[in-house]
């Protein structure tokens, strides 16, 4: 059914191969989508939007700092759309079934930096980062899932609510995390 379970019945250069033709494809879009990739963990691949900025005289990409992207969350929700459209073209080695991703978005403050001396990593850190990992863990192959900020962010989407979702962490806060979902039509 899914990727543990894929993992579990096709040899370890099939899995490589199969992720490798994968991320190839989502990585060719990041740039029209002004999204950045953080990173990819076996089947999590991860991108932040309105991170970086471009100089417009000299081109050099640099992480935001004060300044907020006001397009961010419509740009990352855009990408979020293409990527399950992207997924969906690549067949799973071991059924042949369409690739469906969950993806979860939530826009907010994140703190930045590379950290470690061995292998030097960039990494985000913050609530945003749980939010939207929360977002994705509990969202449904082939959709979209988002908070309450990033649907505030993207009015002209049609989000269908949900009705909230039990969130492990978020018991100081109720335990109840509000979010959206915009269900996937291509899959």
């Amino acid at each position: 059914q899914g990727f543990t379970t894929m993992c579990n019945s096709v040899k370890p250069a099939t899995v490589m191969s199969f992720l490798n033709d994968l991320y190839t494809r989502l990585d060719a879009m990041l740039d029209a989508f002004g999204v950045y990739k953080v990173e990819t963990i076996g089947d999590c691949y991860m991108v932040a939007g309105g991170l970086m900025k471009v100089d417009e005289e000299t081109g050099a990409v640099t992480v935001r700092s004060d300044d907020v992207d006001p397009q961010h969350a419509h740009r990352t929700v855009q990408f979020a759309k293409a990527l399950l459209h992207a997924a969906s073209t690549v067949r799973l080695p071991n059924t042949g079934e369409p690739v469906r991703m969950r993806v979860g978005i939530h826009s907010g403050p994140a703190m930045s930096g590379v950290v470690g001396t061995r292998m030097p990593r960039f990494c985000l850190f913050g609530d945003t980062i749980n939010t939207a990992s929360r977002m994705e863990s509990t969202g449904l192959p082939g959709a979209i899932h988002v908070s309450q900020a990033t649907r505030d962010l993207t009015p002209n989407e049609l989000w269908e609510p949900t009705g909230g979702v039990e969130v492990r962490g978020w018991a100081g806060r109720g335990g109840l995390l509000n979010r959206t979902s915009l269900f996937n039509r291509w899959v």
